[in-house]
């Protein structure tokens, strides 16, 4: 997806919560973050993909739980003391997206925004909206419709 479907906040910037998922950096639109969770304990979902790690009760509320390295094909995120679920809506629900770690927050020009390549570090590119190069690193900028698509 082009950089400009990207939600801007008014101006050409858009703020984003940075993560890791393996050795890959990646990036969502703060707008589509509603919590950032401290891993807990799961209750597993038989027949459920591989990428499902299972279901949580948050607060009242049943949510299924996304492993973000089995979902882009890296291998399960081990759960550490830095592991984190990133909550996000999707429909009528939140879903949780286990990640490595959450490391900031930052802001970036929508205009600096580069397009996705086929592959990002033997990731699909169909999971990325865009590419952004930071200071240290390249970050890749997660669509989360692709990756909570698992029909496409």
């Amino acid at each position: 997806m082009a950089a400009s479907t990207l939600q801007s906040t008014g101006t050409s910037e858009i703020e984003l919560t940075v993560f890791t998922v393996g050795d890959l950096v990646c990036a969502m639109e703060n707008l589509r973050v509603r919590e950032i969770s401290a891993m807990r304990p799961l209750t597993k979902v038989h027949h459920a993909p591989a990428a499902v790690r299972g279901v949580v009760n948050l607060r009242g509320q049943i949510m299924t739980v996304i492993d973000l390295g089995e979902r882009f094909g890296t291998g399960e995120v081990p759960i550490d003391r830095r592991t984190r679920i990133l909550v996000v809506p999707w429909g009528e629900e939140d879903v949780g997206l286990v990640v490595d770690s959450v490391e900031d927050v930052m802001a970036a020009r929508v205009s600096e925004i580069e397009p996705t390549p086929s592959n990002i570090s033997g990731v699909s590119g169909k999971f990325f909206r865009g590419i952004l190069k930071s200071e240290n690193d390249l970050v890749a900028i997660v669509d989360v419709d692709a990756l909570l698509d698992f029909e496409g």
